[in-house]
């Protein structure tokens, strides 16, 4: 099947007539009536019925019209697609990052795109997760760090790395002298977690209720900060590995890990499915998938990169 050929079937269809089709793409006739038959003999089905005033697809051909469509759209994705890859890496880069990543990883990835991609310029936005996949879908970002994302339309994703998440304590809490807690010990905590729709809730809740267990969870609270400051006061929460440990080298705050069961999470990277996205999205994708793994190699984030 050649493309000419489906180029052939739409010129028909948009203009009613092989005479019309014919002008329209400076074909002569005779080849216009060929490659429509030659379509017709490698499909095995009649896609065209001329009448006195013209042509009409059949309902074989319609079907193959909207798949035409579709291939020829394809074809000059793919080739303004590597019309890019050929150009320097330039422009401004829309990247979002949770709260609970943001704070460390902002000081890795910024100095290593100014030194690598120097015009390529960086707004980078902090939100929760659930946040992040909004402003995706609605396209006021390119690219994003989120935490086991479900299927959306109009993304792609690609995952990187696993971490798990650990319990905050106070330097003065009956468990700060532990390495490890039971998932079923937690639930006698006075406990401060993200609202219910944060990814972060979420993947509490669902593993909580695979084990038949309740959290007594006295506030949400959708800011790190004040989470954070909250378990400085004497309250506990539960959050990803990475930042965990950041904090962990305060002597007010400490953190263990959550067995029996773990609570472990996929970090990806997501992008919105645009197949004409620039130079400068795609490298700075890869230069943050690479950081991150390196951080992982490096031990300064705990977990486990994905292939």
């Amino acid at each position: 099947m050649e493309l000419r050929d489906l180029h052939s079937l739409i010129g028909i269809a948009e203009t009613g007539s092989l005479s019309g089709a014919a002008r329209k793409l400076n074909l002569t006739q005779p080849a216009m009536s060929a490659s429509l038959k030659r379509l017709e003999e490698e499909l095995g089905v009649l896609l065209v019925r001329r009448h006195p005033r013209g042509a009409i697809l059949t309902e074989e051909g319609r079907y193959v019209l909207q798949k035409s469509y579709q291939i020829v759209s394809d074809v000059a994705e793919i080739s303004s697609v590597v019309d890019s890859l050929a150009e320097e890496p330039i422009g401004l880069v829309r990247l979002g990052l949770p709260t609970t990543i943001a704070g460390g990883l902002i000081q890795e990835i910024f100095p290593i795109i100014r030194s690598q991609y120097p015009r390529i310029r960086l707004n980078i936005v902090e939100a929760m997760s659930g946040r992040l996949a909004e402003l995706l879908q609605l396209g006021e970002l390119d690219l994003a760090l989120m935490f086991d994302i479900q299927p959306m339309s109009g993304l792609r994703s690609e995952p990187i790395l696993k971490e798990k998440l650990c319990l905050l304590v106070p330097k003065d809490h009956q468990f700060a002298d532990r390495s490890e807690v039971r998932l079923n010990e937690i639930t006698g905590l006075n406990l401060v977690l993200p609202s219910p729709t944060n990814s972060i809730r979420k993947h509490i809740n669902d593993a909580c209720e695979a084990e038949g267990l309740k959290l007594n969870v006295v506030a949400d609270i959708d800011s790190f900060s004040g989470l954070v400051s909250l378990v400085k006061g004497g309250h506990c929460t539960i959050l990803p590995t990475y930042l965990a440990i950041q904090h962990n080298k305060h002597a007010d705050i400490v953190s263990l890990d959550i067995t029996r069961p773990n609570l472990e999470w996929t970090v990806h990277l997501a992008s919105r499915h645009d197949a004409t996205r620039p130079k400068a999205s795609l490298v700075t994708g890869q230069l943050l998938v690479q950081v991150c793994r390196e951080l992982v190699r490096d031990a300064v984030w705990p977990g486990e990169i994905t292939t």
